[in-house]
């Protein structure tokens, strides 16, 4: 048996991080007050389904506990814990997600309990279902019988229609801190007489990334002998050694080619995984930015900018992690990069200043003059070509006009429709030519897209498609970005095929 599954809570007093939470659902126990359906969210490995499953426990207790802990003797509990309860059903929604699915829970929802007072459903990743098995759950969600209870556990809670939130009680699961976890790591390590380094769990926590299931699992990899060692702890997740970070991130801020040059041949010689070493650098550059912050300096405000433009450098190169099969090349290139941004950034001054100079306004040639003059032309726009940059050119402007959801509703440096096309293009050349036939709307740090055609948008609506725009936005633009796509009957222009 896994650790994770052999330490999995069985009441509130174990369940790890979310005390919050737990307060709430066992005074609901305790108190005989639980609703007819509940929406847990939150990242993986926080509990969603654990509590879930101590709730439905809870709920059908011969002896609840004055505390709304289960009593884990009577007959029910006995009958849960050893998996013999037919009342409590669990659902994967992932492989579970159609109408028809649906609409046989509904049907076999309306019997009686077998044994239990209560009928259970919990359903695992409740956002995989479809549009349709939403529509055939929201109506028994409508008017439940007095004897079924629904749990629902998400990881991606905006999936979740409204309509089928508005009629639960939902709770956030947050990340459970480091401390937390190493409290809980110790705890296994002693039950099961492991000798773990201190160290070595440390770095576990700082993994798991606020997940204690992962955290189990990497604790449980890395047992060798009835120990857990830091050196192979770091050997098994490709970290690098914090005193080479702290070189690098020093050897950038400096701009020393020649001490870069000696990483790079030392890192071509190690097993380096690149996301683990873009997180260390991150992290790294992120404790320095933290420590100038907080000193309220304002000398050090310089310092800052300079931390600030190494971590969007490293920032922008982290999207590309999952795409680029070398990860050696990238971690080079961005380092590199890294170093030389001065030099970059006198460059981009450099042809910025000569840009001014090219498209100065030129004077008005004289037979324009001529036919002003003469009343032949009323108005005169001129143009320079910065006041065009980002707009999308049309070949016949009297025939052809760009649509509102073409044109850019934000200024030119916070949004451009057609450089999110160009990134997308270099990862996803065919999504762009569905993109192409939408039109868009942005609100806040939600794009939509309208198709008019069907094809375009079942391509355009996979979320794996959705995936990468958001991806792109985020490089971009930074923030968290929410991608929807609709079907609208109105032809839209495409004018995009000049650009591309």
């Amino acid at each position: 048996m896994s650790l994770y599954t052999k330490y999995r809570p069985r009441d509130w007093n174990s369940v790890i991080g979310q005390d919050s939470v737990s307060t709430i659902l066992r005074t609901s126990l305790s108190q005989n007050r639980v609703g007819h359906a509940y929406i847990l969210t939150g990242s993986r490995g926080t509990g969603k389904t654990t509590s879930a499953r101590i709730l439905a426990k809870g709920v059908n207790c011969l002896d609840l506990q004055d505390n709304g802990n289960p009593c884990h003797k009577c007959t029910h509990c006995i009958a849960f814990d050893e998996g013999n309860m037919l009342d409590c059903i669990e659902i994967d929604g992932a492989s579970n997600n159609g109408v028809d699915n649906v609409r046989d829970l509904i049907e076999k929802a309306r019997f009686e309990p077998n044994q239990w007072k209560y009928k259970i459903y919990i359903i695992d990743e409740v956002h995989m279902l479809s549009t349709g098995a939403f529509n055939a759950l929201l109506k028994i969600l409508e008017e439940p019988p007095d004897h079924v209870k629904f749990i629902l556990a998400t990881t991606e809670i905006d999936k979740i229609p409204e309509t089928i939130r508005s009629r639960s009680l939902r709770f956030d699961f947050k990340k459970i801190t480091e401390k937390d976890i190493i409290k809980r790591l110790e705890f296994v390590c002693r039950e099961e007489n492991i000798i773990a380094e201190k160290e070595a769990l440390e770095i576990i926590a700082r993994a798991a990334r606020g997940a204690l299931r992962d955290a189990l699992t990497l604790t449980e990899q890395n047992i060798v002998n009835g120990e857990i060692n830091t050196a192979y702890v770091k050997s098994t997740l490709s970290l690098v050694e914090k005193s080479l970070i702290d070189h690098i991130i020093a050897t950038i801020v400096s701009m020393d080619r020649d001490g870069m040059i000696n990483i790079l041949e030392k890192l071509r010689t190690e097993h380096t995984e690149i996301r683990s070493l873009f997180d260390q650098i991150l992290s790294g550059l992120r404790d320095q930015m933290m420590q100038i912050f907080q000193s309220k300096n304002t000398t050090d405000t310089l310092e800052f900018v300079t931390y600030s433009e190494i971590f969007a450098i490293f920032e922008s190169a982290y999207s590309y992690t999952k795409t680029i099969p070398d990860g050696g090349l990238l971690i080079e290139i961005t380092l590199m990069r890294a170093v030389m941004r001065w030099e970059k950034k006198q460059n981009d001054e450099t042809i910025s200043k000569n840009d001014e100079k090219n498209t100065k306004i030129k004077e008005i040639p004289t037979e324009w003059k001529k036919k002003i003059e003469s009343e032949e032309i009323k108005t005169f726009d001129t143009f320079s070509t910065k006041s065009i940059e980002n707009t999308v050119s049309v070949k016949n402007t009297e025939t052809e006009t760009i649509p509102t959801g073409w044109q850019d509703k934000t200024s030119t440096n916070t949004f451009s429709y057609i450089r999110l096309l160009e990134e997308i293009k270099k990862i996803k050349n065919t999504l762009v030519l569905d993109l192409k036939t939408a039109r868009f709307e942005i609100n806040n740090n939600t794009l939509t897209f309208i198709f008019s055609k069907e094809w375009h948008y079942n391509r355009a609506n996979d979320p794996s498609m959705k995936t990468i725009i958001a991806e792109q936005l985020e490089k971009l633009y930074s923030g968290s970005w929410k991608i929807e796509c609709r079907l609208d009957g109105t032809n839209n222009l495409n004018i995009l095929d000049e650009v591309f």
